[in-house]
């Protein structure tokens, strides 16, 4: 009787369930020397998920300015680097504060006081697939007709398909070329203010 139950009291039968789940897995583990089996093997279920997240990188947003002389009869042309950090699709979205480079200077017949220019967006995804569209300044007033005026949202700029936290070589362009309008510009200075946003998208 003495041996039999030492046997018993050595012998673990172990049940392991999640709740609301049938039986994941049953062995039974011996005492070191009473048996060949001393491990037991059970399933554990982990999941987690992560939280989509679309933004400009650390230093990531374009910046800076550009002051061209004689731009009337130069032109002018530069690209300001993007980097994003979105982890999915994105849209991308540039407003113009004046519509053109604007001169403070008085206007008179013709005389112009305003000088149009253009804006180019041109993004690229980790996986290499890209999005490009240029617009006038003219149409990146609130409303206006450029497929990427305004703020972004997610139904609104310029969509980029794929996740974006790499320097891809995304930029922003803006360009014009020696000024040909019928209207003289008048001398002085001229100016814009554009302001880009991200949005994460469907």
């Amino acid at each position: 009787m003495k041996t039999l139950h030492a046997l018993g009291m050595a012998m673990l039968v172990v049940i392991f369930a999640i709740a609301g789940q049938p039986v994941r897995a049953q062995t039974t583990a011996y005492a070191a020397g009473q048996g060949a089996v001393n491990s037991i093997e059970v399933g554990v279920e982990v999941r987690a998920s992560v939280t989509g997240r679309c933004g400009f990188a650390t230093s990531g947003a374009p910046s800076g300015t550009i002051d061209q002389a004689d731009f009337d009869v130069n032109g002018f042309s530069r690209d300001f680097a993007i980097q994003l950090n979105c982890t999915g699709a994105s849209r991308i979205a540039v407003s113009s504060l004046n519509g053109g480079m604007a001169s403070q200077a008085a206007g008179g017949s013709g005389y112009q006081t305003k000088a149009p220019y253009r804006v180019a967006l041109y993004m690229v995804a980790d996986n290499g697939t890209n999005a490009s569209a240029t617009c006038d300044a003219a149409t990146l007033s609130a409303g206006g007709s450029c497929s990427f005026a305004g703020t972004a949202t997610a139904a609104q700029g310029l969509r980029l398909a794929g996740a974006s936290t790499k320097v891809n070589g995304s930029y922003l362009r803006v360009s014009a070329p020696a000024y040909t309008g019928s209207d003289t510009l008048v001398s002085g200075r001229y100016a814009d203010t554009l302001s880009v946003t991200v949005s994460v998208s469907p």
